[in-house]
């Protein structure tokens, strides 16, 4: 028995360092996996801001915004496209740089607490998973914003409800229809959110003490 002892801690030692590194090689695969996504990523988004560059003076401005927002069969007054744009012009010259872009897109997407504007950045992710430039997202581009957003456990239901806003009957999906199903999340995140319930009671309050004046200039 004496003799086996240092054998099975040899095997034990063994064991133990072969999990370490599976568990290390492990790690740089799911590493490397995360820097090749995120690269990917960055490439999808130069290729929209490219695309919505349409003068190639590497600046997005309102009238390029309003164009494509008509080729993907989107109504909006040109008013609330210069308010899309002023939203996150940082340095308010009118436009949207590349620079600018970059940090609205990935501010909202690290946004938990739903506080960053995000109409551009809608645009702009539709268009990244609209890899065609078809103007529409078939139902596989439309499964990866959803798993990317709420996760694996909300997918069935968040693309059930995105097959249910849909407007023609055609399988692809438009930019109006995926607004639809965004707006609807947009409410419910508003709702849960401290401020809009903080707001929500200032506008009850108001509400009440305007009745009471009312009733006492009628008395």
């Amino acid at each position: 028995l004496e003799l086996s002892c240092p054998r099975v801690t040899d095997m034990s030692s063994e064991a133990k360092k072969a999990a370490e590194a599976a568990k290390a090689a492990q790690a740089e695969r799911e590493q490397a996996r995360k820097e090749y996504n995120e690269k990917q990523e960055l490439e999808n988004l130069q290729r929209v801001f490219k695309r919505l560059d349409k003068n190639n003076d590497k600046k997005i401005d309102a009238e390029e915004l309003w164009s494509n927002l008509k080729f993907l069969g989107y109504k909006i007054k040109r008013t609330e496209v210069d308010d899309m744009i002023w939203e996150i012009d940082e340095d308010r010259d009118g436009s949207i740089s590349w620079e600018e872009c970059k940090a609205a897109y990935y501010r909202v997407k690290d946004d938990r607490e739903g506080w960053e504007p995000r109409r551009f950045f809608n645009v702009v992710e539709f268009m990244m998973h609209d890899k065609d430039n078809s103007g529409t997202i078939d139902t596989d581009e439309c499964m990866e914003i959803l798993f990317r957003r709420f996760g694996k456990e909300a997918l069935e239901h968040k693309t059930k409800q995105f097959m249910a806003s849909d407007e023609d009957g055609v399988p692809d999906i438009t930019f109006t229809e995926f607004l639809a199903v965004d707006r609807k999340e947009d409410i419910a995140r508003m709702k849960k959110h401290p401020g809009f319930r903080f707001s929500q009671g200032l506008v009850e309050t108001t509400k009440a003490e305007n009745l009471k004046i009312l009733k006492t200039l009628n008395a």
